[in-house]
C-alpha cells in the first residue's frame, strides 16, 4: 500500500473520491495553510481583474466593495476558471499553461493590451503574473493573509504539494525521505521545493485535479 499526502483538505478533492476508495492507496489530505481577510482599499481606474486563485476571488466578492460583473475577468488556469464558474463568474481569459508563471504572464500581457488590471493577492504572493506587464497598468491590493499551519505528516511515499506556502509549512515540522515521490502543483511550487533541496519527480502542467488523478493512477 502506498501512503499519499496531498496538501489540500478532502472536501476540495472530490475528483479523487473514486481513487481514495482504492485500497492500493492510503490518503492523508489536509491543507497546511489557512487564510484570514484583511481590510483593504479598492483601487480605481481598471478594466480587468486577474485572479491567481479562487481564494482571491472569494475574498474580493465577500468584501462587497465591487460589482464583478462590470469588469473583464482573467484567471491563472482551468481549475480556477471552474471555481469561478461555480461562483457565477465567467472568465474572459484563462491561461493555457497554469503551471508556468512566466508563460501565463506573457500570454496575459498580450491579451490585456493597454488596459489596466487589478490584481488582488495574498500577503505571501510571488507577484509572478506581473513580470511582463507594464507597472503603469497594474493596480494591486492585499486582500488576505496566508497563515502557515505546520503539522506532522505521516505519509511519505507520495507527496503532493499544491502551493509554495504549503511547501514552507511542510518543512517546519517535516523532512522528505529519499524514497518519496514528490509531485509539484506548477513551477512556482517546484521552485520553492528546490529551495529546500528537493527535486520534484513530477510537475503538474494543467494544474487540475483530473491531471493529478491521472498521474496517481499511473503509479498503481
Amino acid at each position: 500500500m502506498k501512503h499519499i499526502f496531498i496538501s489540500k483538505d478532502t472536501n476540495e478533492l472530490e475528483t479523487l473520491n473514486e481513487l481514495m476508495g482504492d485500497h492500493s492507496f492510503r490518503f492523508e489530505c489536509r491543507s497546511l495553510i489557512d487564510f484570514k481577510p484583511r481590510s483593504f482599499d479598492l483601487p480605481n481606474d481598471f478594466d480587468v481583474i486577474f485572479f491567481s486563485s479562487i481564494r482571491s476571488a472569494k475574498f474580493l466578492s465577500e468584501s462587497k466593495k465591487i460589482d464583478l460583473d462590470k469588469y473583464g475577468i482573467a484567471c491563472a488556469g482551468p481549475q480556477t476558471a471552474l471555481k469561478l464558474n461555480e461562483m457565477g463568474l465567467e472568465a474572459d481569459f484563462i491561461a493555457a499553461d497554469a503551471s508556468s508563471p512566466e508563460l501565463v504572464s506573457k500570454e496575459f500581457s498580450v491579451w490585456l493590451g493597454t488596459r489596466k488590471v487589478f490584481i488582488p493577492v495574498s500577503n505571501r504572493s510571488l507577484h509572478s503574473i506581473e513580470e511582463f506587464i507594464s507597472p503603469e497598468q497594474i493596480k494591486r491590493a492585499i486582500l488576505y493573509e496566508t497563515l502557515l499551519l505546520p503539522l506532522k505528516v505521516l505519509s511519505r511515499d507520495i507527496l503532493v504539494f499544491t502551493s509554495p506556502s504549503n511547501v514552507h509549512a511542510y518543512f517546519i515540522e517535516n523532512e522528505i525521505s529519499a524514497h518519496s515521490v514528490v509531485i509539484a502543483w506548477g513551477h512556482s511550487t517546484k521552485k520553492t521545493l528546490l529551495g529546500y533541496g528537493c527535486q520534484s519527480s513530477v510537475v503538474l502542467k494543467d494544474g487540475t485535479l483530473t491531471e493529478l488523478k491521472s498521474i496517481l493512477e499511473s503509479m498503481l
